[in-house]
């Protein structure tokens, strides 16, 4: 009984081509999924405690006008002063900010005098408002300081005479009072942390006024001394060797989607020079060419067949061969895309020539160099 041939299932070029970004889109997913098990190993969240601190120093000195019972033109702070004998207060506002980090600050500041008049319950009835020193901005990279210092001449009468009218005018039984103060506005953010620190102060000086004498305080309202705690982002590793792992398995992977891609550069040409070549010589010597099925290679088969094997350098060559003996061409694609082989077989020799999509490549490359060194 004779053997069914059977034609091995080849892969064919066109579907190699549809495998190539297969291949490169399951490469894709498999760096995602390498990505994640190293995500597993990282901690991108953490806690740090930022030191600062803060402090400012108020002073004033109260100037007297001409009188008969003091012999200085001012008195000093912390005291009692009569009324009608207040020229006009010197007041220095002081005030520095300290970090351990660089947090990048930016700081504004300015001076605003309040005349407030509040009732007896402490209820405020009027206010007004008067900026000393307009707002100044400043941004401030070095020694992770600055300070503050605005010395002004508050007039006395200026203020206590608004306030008077005011209350007379109304037949009002009220407390004026003339505050004075610094506002100050800290903000900073350094490049690591989530969290922006903001920090407000105000240094008020407190003048009462409308009464017959005059006991001024000092207010201040800072933070001081304080440690804020920060998160910011930061990737710490706590699984080394699950880390190493994924990074090696994500380098082979990397160098595997750019193996395919340089295959598919270095093979595209190719694979066009010989498609364009078999289908020439199959579409002019059809009449001499017979197409074979086979489970073996050619070579292999001549030799069960105990031939001689003769190497055909070229077509054009089998071609002569084949009108000596008047033998058909035969013809099979070994490798598909890749590799043709034609060979005429006779009682005692098998001439072969092998057709090979690298080969067609170099052969290309010899005939540029060649005409170079001709027009050179």
């Amino acid at each position: 009984m004779e053997k069914e041939k059977i034609e091995l299932p080849l892969l064919k070029g066109s579907d190699r081509e549809k495998c190539i970004p297969l291949a490169v889109i399951i490469g894709l997913i498999f760096l995602l999924v390498i990505f994640l098990i190293a995500c597993l190993s990282l901690t991108f969240k953490g806690t740090y405690t930022l030191h600062y601190d803060e402090n400012s120093r108020l002073d004033y000195k109260v100037y007297l006008v001409d009188n008969d019972y003091y012999d200085v033109d001012y008195l000093p702070k912390d005291k009692q002063y009569i009324s009608t004998l207040i020229d006009y207060v010197d007041a220095t506002f002081d005030y520095a900010f300290k970090s351990d980090e660089n947090i990048g600050l930016e700081y504004s500041y300015y001076v605003k005098a309040a005349v407030m008049i509040n009732n007896t319950d402490g209820r405020n009835i009027y206010e007004k408002d008067e900026t000393l020193v307009d707002k100044k901005q400043f941004t401030d990279l070095s020694n992770n300081t600055f300070k503050v210092s605005e010395r002004l001449k508050i007039s006395y009468d200026k203020y206590n005479d608004l306030a008077k009218q005011f209350i007379s005018d109304y037949n009002l039984n009220a407390e004026a009072t003339l505050v004075v103060s610094l506002y100050v506005d800290v903000a900073g953010k350094h490049a690591e942390f989530d969290k922006k620190i903001s920090d407000k102060a105000v240094v008020s000086l407190k003048i009462p006024l409308t009464s017959r004498t005059v006991d001024i305080e000092m207010d201040y309202d800072l933070s001081n001394s304080v440690d804020e705690v920060l998160q910011y982002r930061t990737a710490v590793i706590n699984n080394p060797t699950l880390f190493a792992i994924a990074i090696a398995l994500a380098m082979i992977d990397v160098a595997t989607i750019i193996a395919i891609v340089i295959w598919i550069i270095r093979h595209r040409d190719d694979q066009t020079l010989y498609n364009k070549k078999l289908d020439k010589i199959l579409r002019e010597y059809d009449r001499y060419i017979c197409e074979t099925v086979i489970t073996e290679r050619v070579e292999d088969m001549m030799k069960t067949r105990s031939l001689r094997i003769e190497i055909i350098k070229s077509f054009e060559d089998l071609v002569d061969i084949r009108d000596n003996l008047g033998k058909p061409i035969l013809y099979h694609e070994e490798r598909p895309g890749q590799e043709a082989v034609f060979y005429i077989i006779t009682e005692r020799v098998g001439y072969i020539y092998v057709m090979r999509a690298d080969e067609l490549r170099n052969q290309k490359k010899r005939i540029i160099n060649s005409r170079k060194k001709d027009e050179d």
